[in-house]
């Protein structure tokens, strides 16, 4: 029988309303505030990927070389790859009450943790710049085509900075929310998209490819697509449990939750992203930006509906990473409050998308930045994965150790750092990097398997593989002190 684990004194309001600011950070969520559902947690992963993201990954891969059917097998593949790596994860945060970053603690240690925490940060950070980057572009290049507007610099940076406001401004509300903002998303655009598969089916050319192979042959670059396909649902591993700690653990079984996260993801991601390639393919002379060619071949009555794609959709990604950046960095500095390292994190990462977008080459960064940061968060997310399937209860109260200042207890391990996990996810994210082969940057390692990108599949092996035959000794809890 399940040890019943002490819980955390509860400080403060943990109520969440939708249209009132959530009050509630990382810390533990007493059972009576957990009032979500396992759809809930669908919804809002289905409605996070309905976005111009996914859309140009899927574009990419035409762009890439690949025909639109070779895109659509990668396109299968790298998805199902990428939802299984996660599925697991989802069932962590119902049961410590807490976000996914703090949750990793019981795998990395109390200090171990900052290394989720760093990830996270990054990850949402740039898919938060990226979102306001697509989005932006798509509404300039509407209004250029509606009302004549110029498509110039200063009037994407005007759409960048209203978008990011919006962004950061729902974000700020919370988790309540966000939850009815997706509700919302998921029926509107979800019907868009499929109708803009009649809006371009005149123009459709499945033989379409936009030229050479990006990496010179089919399975280098085959490869390439199928790994940023992976990247979109793994890069939300960090994210999950921001929406499963308010899910009780006790109403709801693990495989209920697990399948709404699964159904979710994998139609998310893949519904945009056979979108974006099934459009690319209808383009007759693309040029170098698709968000333009989108709103130059689209029929008349379809270009409002790519403003609408472009407003929700875009804060639809965009608040998921902000409010998910904003939790991760509560976490390091619990000093503050989560709505000022919400707003922190806002500013930054709109200061990034700038830094892309107008500094380097778009397409390329975004390409390289996606493929690198997935192949170091992979590993973190198997090991979690795997201590998600082997840990069938949780301590909350030493979970919380760092916000209290509190040294010693089950998950401190050596210093604050459970060293099999460190060192796994070590030695998997470097090989990542060093495998990771892309137009931008091609690691050392890149021509291991013939140029096939073995980054996120041999990142996650290679991690899994040595924190399961590591001593058990160095995996066992911690003695309280």
């Amino acid at each position: 029988m399940t040890a019943v684990q002490p819980v955390p004194a509860v400080v403060g309001d943990t109520e969440d309303r939708v249209g009132a600011v959530e009050a509630a950070g990382v810390e533990y969520l007493p059972e009576e505030a957990r009032d979500s559902r396992p759809r809930n947690v669908g919804a809002v992963f289905l409605g996070a990927n309905l976005t111009w993201t996914n859309v140009v990954f899927g574009a990419f891969a035409i762009v890439f070389g690949l025909s639109f059917w070779q895109t659509v097998a990668s396109m299968v593949v790298g998805t199902a790859l990428g939802t299984l790596a996660v599925v697991p994860t989802a069932v962590i945060s119902p049961r410590t009450g807490t976000n996914m970053t703090v949750s990793s603690g019981a795998f990395f240690g109390i200090r171990g943790r900052f290394i989720g925490s760093a990830i996270a940060l990054l990850i949402a950070l740039a898919f938060a710049a990226v979102t306001v980057w697509t989005s932006g572009d798509a509404i300039v290049a509407a209004a250029h085509r509606i009302l004549g507007t110029p498509e110039t610099a200063l009037t994407r940076g005007l759409s960048y900075a209203v978008l990011a406001v919006l962004m950061a401004a729902v974000a700020l509300y919370g988790h309540a929310t966000i939850v009815a903002m997706q509700k919302i998303v998921v029926p509107v655009v979800g019907v868009l998209m499929i109708l803009g598969v009649a809006a371009f089916a005149g123009q459709f050319d499945a033989s379409t490819v936009g030229g050479d192979y990006a990496l010179g042959g089919f399975w280098p670059t085959w490869t390439l697509s199928a790994v940023l396909f992976a990247a979109a649902p793994i890069s939300y591993g960090p994210t999950i449990g921001d929406y499963t700690r308010r899910i009780s653990a006790r109403r709801y079984g693990n495989g209920r939750i697990c399948a709404a996260l699964g159904v979710g993801m994998f139609v998310g991601v893949l519904l945009p992203s056979l979108f974006g390639a099934f459009t690319a393919a209808s383009f007759a002379d693309p040029t170098e930006s698709y968000l333009h060619d989108l709103v130059t071949a689209a029929p008349a009555w379809y270009v409002l509906p790519i403003v609408v794609i472009s407003v929700l959709g875009g804060l639809s990604q965009g608040v998921l990473c902000v409010y998910a950046s904003g939790l991760d960095l509560e976490g390091l500095a619990p000093q503050l409050k989560r709505t000022h390292t919400t707003a922190i994190t806002a500013t930054v990462a709109i200061g990034l998308l700038f830094l892309g977008v107008f500094v380097f080459d778009a397409v390329e960064s975004v390409t390289a930045a996606t493929v690198a940061l997935n192949a170091v968060i992979t590993p973190w997310v198997a090991i979690l994965a795997v201590g998600a399937l082997r840990t069938p209860d949780y301590d909350p109260t030493d979970l919380q150790a760092f916000a209290h200042g509190r040294r010693g207890g089950r998950y401190w391990f050596t210093h604050g750092w459970n060293l099999p996990a460190v060192a796994a996810w070590t030695a998997g994210a470097v090989f990542g990097v060093l495998a990771v082969n892309t137009t931008l940057y091609v690691g050392p390692l890149a021509d291991i398997a013939g140029g096939v990108d073995l980054s996120t599949v041999g990142s996650a092996l290679l991690a899994v593989g040595i924190y399961l035959v590591m001593p058990a000794a160095g995996r066992r809890r911690a003695d309280r002190r």
